[in-house]
């Protein structure tokens, strides 16, 4: 079976907490109308889409590796997912105060490690419009797409 090249897995893994109008709710429960909180306020979410990805690299992210409890509790991404970083990393890496990177460019070998899933289950929220949205106390960028029923 063919890998996932960096850029083609994205999302939210099953049991990743959302931050909502409702409080934290594992992404899988998130429907189509719910309040999610993001950077620019509460959106209302437009659209879920859910894959299956089978052999994917993934990076495992521990708790407080990307800043003070980001991520609250470990955490399993997408190795093409972006995160917004916020911290040094920002300035030394991207010469800026923030920069939206993917998870598998920060990968230390320590707290933050490359791995390979047998089986991810992803969650894209959809919105209008790009947002930065929590979860597990990480800044995970969520791009537009059509929805498919």
């Amino acid at each position: 079976m063919p890998t996932q090249t960096l850029d083609a897995a994205t999302g939210i893994a099953l049991g990743t907490w959302v931050m909502t109008l409702q409080g934290a709710l594992p992404v899988e429960f998130l429907a189509a109308g719910d309040r999610v909180i993001t950077r620019s306020g509460a959106r209302v979410l437009r659209g879920i889409t859910v894959s299956v990805l089978r052999d994917v690299d993934v990076v495992e992210v521990a708790p407080g590796a990307l800043g003070h409890d980001r991520p609250e509790r470990q955490l399993q991404l997408p190795a093409g997912q972006k995160v917004l970083v916020r911290d040094w990393r920002a300035q030394a890496l991207y010469g800026a105060r923030e920069a939206m990177v993917p998870v598998a460019r920060l990968v230390d070998g320590e707290f933050l490690r490359e791995t390979r899933a047998a089986e991810l289950r992803l969650f894209r929220l959809v919105f209008d419009a790009p947002e930065v949205i929590y979860a597990d106390g990480v800044e995970l960028i969520c791009q537009p797409e059509q929805v498919t029923a």
